[in-house]
């Protein structure tokens, strides 16, 4: 093995890994909700060879299989050279076609144990522009599909990787042992519970440092020139944690771990763990001073997620909602980013927008970022604040480590919450474009005194619209709540003497085109 080299930091856009995770392509994919085979667990032995630059791996899948199905379709590299099928109890034929390999047994039962042995030269990722096997770690990133893949269900997992001595690696699970032999590491993870799109990396220059925070045993893995953020990472991570521990479901892995990975694009989500590459990492704790967009991919990714076509971009875009309530939690403002993808969002005309299930892997981070996030607030805003809570710790009890549809999450928003969203999901979901408001204002006087009234108009289609009103009138501010359903409404405010300020959506958290703020004499 050469000396431990840094690496150029990645430039291979997002949009390549959204791509990838259009599973609608998979041949034979099936709805994880219907009843038709699981996955009791895997057992990965993964030698890396660094010299050569080749992966060796067994990989052994044990599933239950009630309905007698006779193939099973998995997700695996197409670079593999060596790739051997058996089973203990019936003959199999395996085929492979691109990405995907179709395993089939000449007898099924009920009970099946499929032991995969693979070989290759992994070269350079297909989702990040770095090598799988560099000269100073391993990147075994699971849209690579290093191992069988499905895609849509979780299962335990028992990962053992031999390493050269001096190395430190990552894995789902916890680590059970490491032990040093003949100048190569053996390090053994294991999960408590079903996980699900498994990575595993490793580096020989990461320092480790560990203790429990919150309940939760928390780990970094950094490099020497980010080590002077390891308090900063643990503290704040172990507030993020807890809120969403809160708001959500309890933490659902066996631990925490920070991960410095070199020459990723930005950063990343995975069972248990957050990675950042050293340019990120160094950016994003010296701004924000806390990571909370991955960390809720921990529950909105790996522990819940969507299933059929868009779903995974529009699961991370409902799951952007926890980082925006983070920041409100504790004071901070949005995002730029979110701020800056909302703007843009608004900005689109309404022919280039897409509804949730044509969402694809090379959709604009706007119609998902700045888009997604804000509907999910105004379901918080229309059902208050213990109802909405209450929807979304349903949606985790009931589909945690499993999928669903948009249908499975609307209606468990319902009952969460015990409100229809049959608007919510009509006029937002499966309709392009954003309410466009035209606002009119004028004083009447009578006996009882002054009023302002506002007529508020909306142009094209026609919204179930929360929306607060904020009047300013000799030097004080008064804000009303109203709801529009009406292509036309107007509204009486009382106690406004003239002139006065009309603003719609003073706290800009309603997606719609800008209105002017209106001066009334």
């Amino acid at each position: 093995m050469g000396p431990c080299m840094a690496r150029l930091a990645a430039t291979l856009s997002f949009l390549i890994f959204g791509l990838l995770l259009t599973l609608s392509s998979a041949p034979g994919a099936q709805d994880a909700g219907g009843v038709t085979y699981s996955l009791r667990g895997y057992n990965l032995e993964i030698v890396p060879d660094f010299n050569a630059h080749r992966l060796s791996v067994d990989a052994t899948i044990d599933i239950a299989n009630p309905q007698l199905l006779p193939s099973f379709v998995f997700g695996l590299s197409s670079r593999y050279s060596t790739v051997i099928v058996e089973a203990d109890s019936s003959r199999v034929t395996a085929e492979r076609s691109g990405d995907w390999i179709t395993v089939t047994l000449a007898r099924p039962t009920r009970a099946i144990r499929l032991r995969f042995h693979l070989e290759g030269a992994p070269g350079i990722s297909v989702d990040e522009n770095r090598a799988v096997i560099a000269d100073s770690s391993l990147f075994l990133l699971w849209s690579d599909r290093f191992y069988p893949m499905d895609f849509e269900r979780w299962a335990p997992v028992r990962i053992s990787l031999i390493l050269p001595a001096g190395f430190q690696a990552i894995a789902p699970g916890r680590l059970v042992s490491s032990t040093v032999e003949s100048g190569k590491t053996h390090f053994v993870f294991e999960s408590l519970r079903p996980t699900t799109l498994f990575s595993v990396f490793a580096d020989c220059r990461w320092r480790t440092s560990a203790r429990v925070v919150n309940g939760v045993t928390m780990k970094t893995l950094l490099c020497p020139q980010s080590e002077r953020f390891r308090e900063q990472i643990l503290a704040t991570s172990g507030d993020v944690l807890k809120f969403y521990s809160d708001m959500m479901c309890p933490y659902p892995f066996d631990g925490f771990s920070f991960v410095e990975i070199d020459s990723i694009y930005a950063r990343r989500a995975f069972p248990g763990f957050i990675g950042y590459s050293p340019r990120y990492l160094e950016k994003e704790f010296t701004t924000t001073g806390y990571d909370a967009h991955e960390t809720a991919l921990l529950w909105w990714d790996y522990t819940i997620r969507g299933t059929g076509p868009g779903s995974f971009q529009w699961t991370e875009g409902f799951g952007d909602y926890a980082e925006v309530m983070y920041a409100q939690s504790i004071g901070k403002p949005i995002a730029q980013t979110f701020q800056r993808f909302r703007e843009e969002y608004l900005n689109t005309p309404a022919s280039d927008d897409l509804i949730y299930n044509d969402l694809r892997g090379n959709t604009p981070q706007k119609l998902i970022h700045g888009k997604y996030p804000w509907l999910l607030h105004l379901v918080r805003y229309v059902t208050g604040e213990k109802a909405f809570r209450s929807g979304l710790q349903l949606l985790f009890r009931r589909y945690r480590d499993s999928t669903f549809t948009m249908d499975r999450f609307v209606s468990t928003l319902e009952d969460g919450t015990g409100q229809s969203l049959k608007w919510w999901r009509e006029e937002w979901l499966e309709r392009r474009g954003v309410p466009d408001l035209m606002v009119s204002g004028k004083f009447e006087s009578s006996a009882a005194g002054t009023q302002l009234s506002c007529t508020i108009t909306q142009r094209g289609n026609v919204y179930h619209l929360p929306l607060e009103i904020s009047v300013t009138s000799g030097g004080q501010t008064q804000v009303e709540t109203v709801r529009l359903s009406k292509g036309v409404e107007t509204f009486k405010f009382s106690s406004v003497t003239p002139p006065a300020t009309v603003q719609i959506d003073p706290g800009g958290w309603v997606l719609m085109r800008p209105v002017p703020v209106l001066e009334i004499r």
